[in-house]
């Protein structure tokens, strides 16, 4: 039996964004919610948040969004609170406009 041809190179979350419907809420429209760091580039400052309220689309946001004293670094699974606004920017369909780790 010949093999399916798999997607190579595509995540499963990009897989489920590609046939997402685009969110609802109007471009520019804020809320906030906790979330998940995804993946932190540092060389550019970039992260990636998992938020239930954004799902399947991620929360992006570069380092200097994020609201902490001294260096400003995150890792990928920490937990955090971003507040956002509904943009199309690049692939992303959201955009923090502020970003504070929460400490258990």
């Amino acid at each position: 039996m010949p093999k399916r041809p798999d997607p190579i190179g595509k995540r499963p979350d990009k897989m489920v964004r590609e046939t997402a419907t685009p969110p609802s809420e109007p471009l520019g429209t804020e809320a906030h919610g906790s979330g998940t760091v995804k993946w932190w580039r540092p060389e550019k400052g970039y992260v990636a948040v998992e938020t239930n309220e954004t799902t399947p689309w991620d929360v992006w946001f570069h380092y200097s969004d994020v609201e902490l004293p001294g260096r400003r670094e995150l890792a990928a699974g920490d937990r955090v609170f971003v507040h956002y606004v509904r943009c199309d920017q690049d692939s992303f369909k959201y955009v923090a406009k502020s970003v504070s780790r929460i400490v258990d």
